[in-house]
């Protein structure tokens, strides 16, 4: 009996995922190559489970494309003076979908775009402030709110257990910003 709760209780817990089919129809569409594209600046929010704030950073981003490959770099500056790098590789799928690799994701990141939505879900390597590395999984709501601006929700979770939750900010910068800075 107790394997059969631990089971169904996992599988209510892993099953919570972000949903992007009811957004299929509703404008602005997705297109990863022209949002990721350019220079793009972040800011963010980690929360721990009971949703106290963790931590804040910004990101500053620029991605690139040739011949429907992508790749974007991305530079962390954390409130605590910790600086980090990550590049990502994308491309699209051939079923439709996007899949992405960087040197801390484990595997492939596995996205999928709806009307203003993406879903973005990867394993991920996460160091933690004390330099410590845990495994950590990355369920990434991203949500449009024009073609230039969106908001980024992404839950951590572990074994299944809802650990954390990331609040991001992104925002493509024209090139008269950029060499305003």
């Amino acid at each position: 009996m107790k394997v059969i709760v631990l089971l169904l209780w996992s599988l209510l817990l892993t099953g919570c995922g972000v949903d992007t089919s009811t957004y299929r129809n509703q404008a602005p569409q997705w297109n990863l190559p022209t949002f990721f594209n350019g220079p793009l600046a972040a800011h963010g929010l980690v929360m721990n489970r009971q949703g106290q704030v963790t931590s804040r950073f910004r990101v500053e981003m620029k991605g690139e494309w040739q011949q429907g490959k992508g790749r974007l770099f991305e530079q962390f500056y954390f409130d605590d003076g910790r600086k980090e790098t990550r590049t990502w590789w994308l491309e699209q799928a051939t079923d439709g979908h996007w899949r992405g690799t960087a040197s801390d994701v484990v595997g492939e990141a596995r996205g999928e775009t709806n009307g203003f939505a993406l879903n973005w879900r990867y394993t991920l390597d996460l160091r933690l402030p004390d330099g410590d590395v845990v495994r950590v999984d990355f369920d990434d709501g991203m949500y449009l709110l024009d073609p230039n601006r969106l908001i980024n929700r992404a839950e951590i979770s572990k074994w299944g257990i809802r650990v954390g939750e990331v609040l991001l900010y992104i925002e493509k910068l024209d090139s008269q910003s950029q060499s305003n800075k």
